[in-house]
């Protein structure tokens, strides 16, 4: 999508910086363009840009997105760097901008996440959300709910960045949140998720040893080779957004022991086969007792497919 550094409309797609951070981009740009001694109209065809384009991004009055920065690196035989100081430029100022996780995430090239009490926003099926939701905040309606970030849904079908890495525990899994019939319908789009070219899924399995995960979500979102940030999704507000260098590199050394202690990606597709398993299509069928308290079969049935 076209953005310039003029509009500053709260609908943007992701947060507008302040023109001086863009304008040294575009300086950066410029001068590496300059020294291999190619034209404005060499580099628009070598990036697949028009030459306005090109001279938009090379003033600062056009925010270039992630593909067009790659596509920049690469026509500009930069190796990454220019690569590397859009994605500073672009958290800069989305942070400078107060961005949310929501604001900044479309433009991540590779999302790491670590699920141990129940999936994550956007890996969610409408149905199964609504449940959490009414699960987490009982005595408030969906609408009333507006402080969360609304998380772009995971699309399998769509090429491209961002790519998914998800590690859950297989307890986030089986937690009954929902009926039986919506459980399964979150867990099979998990699965054809996990089967597609952009995510893919580790899991947990019960009975691990204790591992260095015990204390919480969290997320890793880089959006280059040297840039990245961490998140902590909280239940209530924005959650966190980290920011400094060393946690970030914890953070990501975490995720990495997470995902050796995990099944391999293979294993975890059967595990993930097995659980869907103990969901089944229809319920079960039951002996007509007398005594049964009204209202509780849906949570019923799903505990005890839980337990498999």
């Amino acid at each position: 999508m076209s953005r310039q550094t003029s509009s500053r409309s709260a609908s943007a797609e992701y947060p507008q910086g302040t023109a001086s951070e863009w304008e040294r981009f575009g300086e950066r740009v410029r001068a590496v363009r300059e020294r291999l001694g190619l034209s404005v109209e060499e580099l628009a065809e070598g990036a697949s840009a028009s030459p306005h384009r090109i001279r938009q991004v090379e003033s600062g009055s056009y925010e270039p997105q992630r593909n067009d920065a790659r596509r920049l690196d690469s026509a500009l035989q930069a190796e990454g760097v220019l690569w590397d100081a859009w994605a500073q430029t672009f958290i800069t100022a989305g942070l400078r901008a107060g961005a949310t996780v929501a604001d900044l995430l479309p433009q991540a090239f590779q999302v790491r996440a670590y699920a141990p009490l129940v999936l994550p926003d956007g890996f969610l099926t409408e149905d199964y959300a609504r449940a959490l939701n009414r699960v987490e905040r009982p005595m408030e309606a969906d609408f009333l709910i507006p402080d969360r970030p609304t998380i772009r849904e995971v699309c399998g079908t769509f090429p491209g960045p961002p790519y998914y890495c998800l590690i859950a525990d297989e307890a986030s899994l089986t937690r009954p949140v929902a009926s039986p019939s919506v459980m399964r319908t979150q867990l099979t789009r998990l699965r054809d998720l996990a089967t597609g070219d952009r995510v893919t899924v580790h899991l947990l399995p019960q009975g691990t040893a204790p591992h260095p995960g015990l204390r919480g979500a969290f997320w890793t979102l880089a959006f280059s080779p040297r840039h990245s940030l961490a998140y902590t999704p909280h239940p209530r507000g924005p959650g966190h957004l980290v920011t400094d260098a060393t946690h970030i590199k914890g953070y990501a050394d975490l995720f990495s022991t997470l995902q050796g202690v995990a099944l391999s990606a293979t294993d975890s597709l059967r595990l993930l086969d097995q659980v869907i398993e103990r969901f089944p299509d229809k319920p079960r069928r039951r002996a007509l007792t007398t005594g049964l308290h009204h209202g509780t079969s849906d949570t019923c049935d799903t505990a005890a497919a839980a337990k498999g």
